[in-house]
């Protein structure tokens, strides 16, 4: 999964969609790719990505993402419900290095789980997921090939701005200017199965699927800022 994620920020053999950008002056990067390899789902995917800056240090950033009681706050795929955690694994010493299974409460989707994975270190974090029925999750649990699962991942890079941390970290104090400490760099980035295997090109796609897909991600971006309280950043 994580493996697929970082593959997609890289957007190679993309046809990019400017407009979008230029137009709403969002920053959002849009492209898509018609993936035929096995362990994603076949057809027209779309990507987009976005970074941003907040004043916040990585680690309480990384901390929020991580937590699911913070999902609510952002995550439009759980449909601002909150989750119920089903299993959770630790992978290394690090409280923030672990996998885990989570079941949203939306009533129209009670087939679907989200399978998500967080990783950090001195280099920086991550938080890595993606949506699974619940058929697809017990062939894995019973011993099936985890590879020919279709998966689809989206998720958050995080990283240091390069500037010493003072010690203030709380929205308040920084919010304003960030000057007082040191901030993060946030990549945003999501992956949307928006045509079957038999698009034959990327100009058969529905230009409404892709501003969709940049509708998407600047929400989610407006949603993060809210939640850590830095709505006032341009």
């Amino acid at each position: 999964m994580v493996k697929i994620f970082f593959a997609s920020l890289g957007m190679s053999g993309k046809l990019d969609f400017p407009q979008l950008s230029e137009v709403h002056n969002s920053g959002v990067r849009v492209a898509i790719r018609k993936n035929t390899e096995q362990g994603q789902p076949i057809g027209m995917v779309v990507s987009a990505a976005t970074s941003l800056w907040l004043p916040l240090s990585p680690q309480n950033v990384f901390n929020f993402f991580k937590d699911e009681k913070s999902r609510i706050q952002w995550d439009i795929l759980s449909n601002s419900n909150p989750v119920h955690v089903i299993s959770h694994i630790s992978n290394g010493t690090n409280p923030g290095n672990c996998i885990s299974i989570t079941h949203p409460f939306i009533p129209t989707e009670n087939n679907m789980l989200i399978l998500q994975e967080s990783c950090t270190d001195s280099s920086g974090s991550m938080v890595v997921y993606a949506p699974l029925d619940i058929p697809a999750m017990n062939m894995v649990i019973g011993g099936a090939d985890s590879s020919i699962i279709p998966i689809l991942p989206s998720g958050f890079v995080i990283s240091g701005d390069g500037r010493p941390d003072t010690g203030g970290d709380s929205s308040t104090s920084t919010s304003s200017t960030g000057a007082d400490s040191g901030g993060s760099l946030l990549t945003v980035a999501f992956q949307i199965l928006v045509a079957g295997p038999n698009v034959t090109s990327s100009t058969e796609l529905n230009m409404e699927s892709v501003a969709t897909v940049n509708t998407l991600i600047s929400t989610t971006v407006l949603k993060i800022k809210a939640a850590l309280n830095c709505s006032n950043l341009g």
